[in-house]
């Protein structure tokens, strides 16, 4: 936590009442007047540089974390070095939770943008439930939202060709960012930032870079998408969701109705 890659914030501490993504985080349903002692929970708050690992698999996190800015991405690495990614983290995602608290983590986080994101304490996080156990309700809600995003991967991997694979893809990132980041997204343009490399793309999917540079121009050149200087923007989403099978009710489960 003393590199110049992981900066621990000692001023300016975002106040949760104000906080411009608990619309869409774990906190989304507590009363306002619950806030403040909420907030006594976190710890601290971290500025992480692109590429920095916040976790690694086969540790024990001390935290729980609340992605506030930025963009992560999480995955295992096989016995050969190759790395699987199993999804990205956007603001609002809560990241190092699981089930058996005491247990090593089963998947690797790192930087793929600036960061920002506020620290739990994992030892306090079963009184935390406890005394809010709203709380439990809305993990439930997020972590079926994220085990269905899972399973079309799933599908995506074992029966999808590559350009049905990277059309759901980009379509779930299209839409998360939407929902997730309010900055993220040009209305007029109907795009968003979008930091992801060609090899984040296919280590996602299970393709090469050039397998998923093909697809991409591909796509550009049916007219389908631009994808260009870190910006994605959708041009024929009917057609691409009907490519993908993409449905956008899977993401929305754990936004305000």
């Amino acid at each position: 936590m003393t590199s110049n890659r992981f900066r621990i914030k000692t001023q300016a501490l975002t106040q949760c009442i104000s906080c411009p993504v608990r619309k869409r985080a774990l906190y989304q349903k507590v009363p306002e007047c619950e806030l403040k002692h909420i907030q006594s929970y976190r710890q601290h708050q971290m500025s992480l540089t692109p590429k920095t690992t916040l976790y690694s698999a086969g540790s024990t996190p001390s935290y729980i974390y609340t992605l506030y800015s930025g963009w992560l991405a999480l995955y295992q690495n096989t016995h050969t070095g190759k790395r699987q990614i199993l999804g990205f983290a956007l603001p609002g995602d809560l990241l190092a939770f699981q089930a058996n608290a005491k247990g090593a983590i089963m998947h690797s986080a790192t930087t793929l943008t600036d960061a920002t994101l506020c620290a739990f304490p994992r030892s306090k996080v079963e009184d935390m439930f406890n005394k809010h156990p709203s709380l439990a309700t809305q993990i439930a809600i997020m972590e079926s939202r994220e085990l269905a995003i899972c399973q079309h991967h799933l599908m995506s991997a074992g029966r999808k060709d590559a350009q049905e694979s990277i059309a759901f893809l980009l379509l779930e990132l299209f839409h998360r960012c939407r929902q997730q980041i309010d900055t993220s997204f040009n209305k007029d343009e109907n795009s968003i930032y979008f930091p992801l490399t060609q090899e984040d793309i296919g280590d996602a999917v299970g393709l090469t870079n050039v397998h998923v540079n093909r697809v991409i121009r591909q796509f550009i050149h049916d007219g389908i998408i631009e994808c260009h200087h870190k910006k994605l923007r959708i041009l024929d989403e009917e057609r691409l969701s009907k490519m993908g099978e993409f449905d956008i009710n899977i993401i929305s489960s754990n936004l305000l109705s």
